[in-house]
């Protein structure tokens, strides 16, 4: 009898390319709802609904904070609004008095950027918008306007702050779409918007530029990098660096991969995390760099659904070291976002999670609903609290905020173990593996397991559930025998029996629960080598 052990089991995260006989020892084959943190395998933390109740189906959601004002502003298909802390305020532009409606639509919706502390956004149908200042600060009953000096028979799918620039890319012209056009404006002093975009004028800054070598591409997105803009093509990256009179901007191809959509890239302290269309990657301002060649690219490739791959987008979570690269399943209901491939950047290692039909994600500051700052507001036991005591951290907590135009909600991530009002489920599973009782791989020796030893937290009493998988050949499909309820706080081990020449775990949890696995061994024996018929 021997224990072989599966140790460090947040190393590597999950590698669902590779068969899971050919997986080091601590890589998991698959999984869901589950995330690689300190080492460990967690379930993901749930979410619940804040800022109740949102006006208008959002499509897109961003933050601003000013002074000590924090700011959520939501664009719909035909107005925006703002969320102060408080309340909501319908910010859509208007003209005497009266609402004007905005064309955005679910497949080519908003963007936004922060020129000066001026909140700029676009959408590929209308003049782009902007919210002014009133002695330096936003406030709620200033409306969006049309951008000041902005070209008329003009729109842009994008628009974003370069330096003191704005730089639009894929214009459009009385009706003409440019998809290859860098457009940019004169420099804008601080609070204030750019004078001029005119391309023509001898006495500004501001130019046009065509990516012309580009071979037919189109330009979905850019971003500041350092001192460099980048600008995201379907098919290249180019590079935009100000290089002052008379040129104002240089522009240079840097690399020939593709972007998937508009909202594809984001920022974290190692550069640019792009989605693109064939692969995850890098860009460090010297090299792109694709991450996901064997983990999760055929995998995620073949899930996403191509005819809405145009509403992907990927988001930062800087408090949890992660970004989700989130994209339209094949499995979504309707059509929005439900699936993300969570990257963590301090140990490299991706997970996978689902989200609830949303349209986009933001990182900001608001107030986890679940928590409780009294012993009075406390409404469970000790053992029952998913978070610290007097959580007044949760008042400066960097988190992602959901936007779901399906429930027309927003919710706060890191919340309770729950989706919003349902319970979550969450699994972490390993196949393939073919340690015998020596410790050495061998897909020729048939193993008996005995008992699975798990090493794992659960949140107080709760339990969960665990399955012993064996094969005796990679033809054959997994023979799982279980459920076994497990409690580690009265139990040691599951006891089980189990015959394959390749073996497995899968741990679930399908209630309000959380739980962390540190690692497992399983208890087997050799029963010698023979055909492929299994033995109980």
């Amino acid at each position: 009898m021997a224990l072989i052990a599966m140790e460090n089991v947040g190393e590597l995260g999950i590698w669902k390319d590779i068969p899971p006989s050919l997986l080091p020892q601590n890589a998991w084959s698959d999984g869901n709802n589950v995330r690689a943190w300190h080492g460990s395998i967690e379930k993901t933390p749930g979410y619940a609904e804040v800022m109740a109740t949102c006006p208008v189906a959002p499509y897109y959601i961003t933050y601003l904070e000013a002074g000590t004002s924090k700011y959520f502003i939501v664009g719909g298909l035909a107005k925006i609004y703002v969320h102060n802390g408080t309340s909501w305020t319908n910010i859509t532009r208007q003209t005497a008095g009266s609402d004007v409606d905005y064309s955005a639509t679910a497949a080519e919706g908003w963007s936004s950027t922060v020129l000066g502390g001026v909140l700029i956004m676009a959408n590929p149908a209308d003049d782009p918008q902007f919210w002014a200042l009133t002695s330096g600060l936003p406030v709620t009953s200033t409306k969006m306007a049309d951008l000041t000096n902005w070209p008329a028979s003009t729109e842009c799918k994008v628009i974003k702050a370069f330096k003191s620039f704005l730089v639009a890319i894929n214009v459009t012209k009385s009706s003409v779409n440019y998809p290859v056009v860098v457009k940019w404006s004169t420099e804008a002093a601080t609070q204030t918007v750019p004078a001029s975009w005119d391309e023509s004028s001898s006495t500004n800054d501001s130019g046009e530029y065509p990516l012309n070598d580009s071979s037919g591409e189109i330009i979905r997105d850019g971003l500041q990098l350092g001192d460099t803009f980048q600008i995201y093509l379907s098919g290249s990256v180019y590079q935009m660096s100000y290089v002052g009179t008379p040129f104002i901007f240089s522009f240079r191809k840097v690399a020939p991969i593709g972007i998937m959509a508009k909202n594809c890239v984001s920022e974290f302290p190692g550069g640019h995390f792009i989605l693109g269309v064939d692969d995850l990657y890098i860009n460090d301002g010297q090299r792109v760099t694709p991450i996901l060649p064997t983990e999760l690219k055929d995998w995620m490739f073949n899930v996403i659904d191509g005819e809405y791959a145009d509403r992907s987008f990927v988001v930062t979570d800087y408090g949890r070291n992660e970004i989700l690269a989130c994209f339209v399943s094949a499995d979504s209901a309707n059509n929005q976002i439900d699936k993300a491939v969570v990257f963590n950047y301090t140990t490299k290692t991706f997970t996978i999670r689902d989200l609830p039909e949303l349209s986009h994600i933001t990182p900001g500051v608001v107030d986890n609903p679940l928590s409780f700052s009294t012993w009075a507001a406390a409404s469970v036991a000790w053992d029952a609290a998913t978070g610290r005591w007097a959580m007044s951290f949760d008042k400066f907590e960097d988190v992602l905020v959901f936007a779901s135009p399906v429930t027309t909600k927003i919710f706060r991530d890191n919340s309770g173990n729950k989706e919003d009002a349902a319970d979550m489920t969450a699994f972490i599973e390993r196949t393939g593996m073919t340690m015998t009782a020596e410790g050495s791989p061998d897909q020729t020796t048939v193993k008996r397991i005995k008992a699975i030893w798990p090493k794992m937290e659960v949140l107080n009493a709760d339990t969960v559930n665990l399955y012993v998988g064996t094969q005796m050949s990679t033809e054959e499909a997994v023979s799982w025998k279980g459920p076994f309820s497990f409690n580690p706080d009265t139990m040691s081990k599951v006891s089980c029996r189990a015959t394959g020449k390749f073996y497995g775990v899968k741990i679930e949890s399908t209630g309000d629960t959380h739980w962390k696995l540190s690692g497992l061994a399983f208890e087997l024996e050799n029963a010698g080598r023979r055909g492929s018929r299994g033995y109980s």
